[in-house]
């Protein structure tokens, strides 16, 4: 399995995402509630098929949005 730990963030602020490469994940930022947040924009089919078959599939996916909501926060 990938070690999402290990993943490296771009931060772009100008289009509010967090971006990488290496595995081709983008987590778009959005304000709710005066809060900010983020939402799984685009990841490959075949990474999300990956991650799913694992029995805390979506708890991998959440985590991976964390760690791109926690990286965008602090490059603010």
């Amino acid at each position: 399995m990938i070690d999402i730990g290990k993943w490296d963030w771009i931060v772009n602020k100008n289009d509010m995402t967090c971006r990488n490469i290496e595995n081709d994940v983008t987590i778009k930022m959005e304000k709710s509630g005066g809060h900010l947040r983020g939402i799984l924009h685009d990841m490959p089919t075949e990474l999300f098929a990956k991650i799913s078959e694992q029995s805390n599939g979506e708890k991998i996916i959440e985590k991976i949005v964390k760690m791109a909501e926690d990286k965008y926060k602090k490059h603010r």
